[in-house]
């Protein structure tokens, strides 16, 4: 949902200054630029538009993608080396917060 409201907030910024400019507004027009979604370790799925595939490559892309997404240098080269240190160890340390189970004893 994050395409949507990325859009939705570019063109209510620039109706904004057309409303200051006594210049008509302009509606919103959804342009959808596909989907993408990690499944797995080295795989992924890409549906943009009439290109559609998965697999390692799709993770590929989905990681480019992401990565670009980042603002700064700098954010992208820690994300980088923060997923390629998780990747090599297998590490999931943060994805689950539990408490320790007590087992009832009868």
């Amino acid at each position: 949902m994050a395409q949507p409201a990325i859009q939705q907030g570019q063109l209510f910024a620039k109706n904004i200054m057309r409303l200051i400019a006594n210049k008509p507004m302009k509606k919103f027009k959804y342009n959808d630029k596909g989907s993408m979604a990690t499944i797995g370790r080295n795989k992924a799925v890409v549906d943009m538009g009439s290109l559609k595939f998965s697999g390692f490559l799709a993770w590929f892309v989905w990681m480019f993608i992401h990565l670009m997404a980042l603002v700064g240098f700098r954010n992208r080269v820690v994300v980088f080396f923060n997923w390629t240190y998780n990747y090599i160890n297998f590490d999931k340390a943060a994805r689950l917060i539990i408490r320790p189970f007590d087992k009832l004893i009868k």
